[in-house]
């Protein structure tokens, strides 16, 4: 017969608000508190031999969950830039539209919601939102907003259509572009404030 191995057991200290809210947890899993830390504790030193940090996981599903909340989804990259192609050869015009619309709806989610700075929290969440794109800058100073865009996967197609979503997004703000510099992967602009 196996003999039951021994766990010893060490007290450590906590605060007091979060074991309140890990007993609050235990108890909604049906586990008790001991249970439950165990569990936590195991998981946690697991993440840690994979190489996996907590919080950086947890900003990870924070930014799947706002970018689910905004209307975005995921797609594999190529397939997303062939359908981009496809419409953007046989419906211009049309395409463009749709892309520049879409820069609009999605900036005025930001101009209408209750966000302390409505352009920071558009402009941090481009630039989570898109990580295709290796590099992305947008600077607003004053009057003006400068964008450069890097993204050597872009095909061109794809780049005169983001360039498109921009533009409408920027309008959105406010702003009307004043010079661009586009080529395949490669946009540049700036826009200013439109004072009418």
């Amino acid at each position: 017969m196996e003999k039951k191995r021994k766990v010893r057991r060490k007290s450590f200290a906590a605060r007091q608000d979060l074991l309140d809210g890990m007993n609050k947890v235990a108890k909604q899993g049906e586990l008790s508190l001991y249970k439950f830390l165990n569990e936590v504790f195991e998981l946690t030193l697991k993440a840690n031999e994979q190489g996996v940090n907590l919080s950086s996981l947890m900003d990870s599903r924070e930014l799947l969950k706002a970018a689910m909340e905004g209307g975005f989804t995921l797609g594999l990259e190529s397939l997303w830039y062939e359908m981009a192609e496809i419409a953007y050869t046989n419906a211009k015009r049309m395409t463009l539209n749709s892309w520049f619309d879409a820069g609009v709806w999605l900036a005025k989610r930001y101009v209408t919601g209750e966000t302390a700075d409505p352009f920071e929290a558009f402009k941090k969440d481009l630039k989570d939102f898109t990580w295709n794109v290796p590099e992305l800058d947008v600077n607003k100073k004053s009057d003006t907003v400068s964008v450069r865009i890097v993204s050597p996967r872009f095909t061109e197609a794809y780049t005169f259509l983001f360039l498109s979503f921009l533009e409408g997004a920027l309008e959105a703000f406010g702003y009307k572009i004043d010079s661009q510099e586009v080529s395949r992967g490669i946009i540049r602009l700036k826009a200013v404030r439109d004072q009418h």
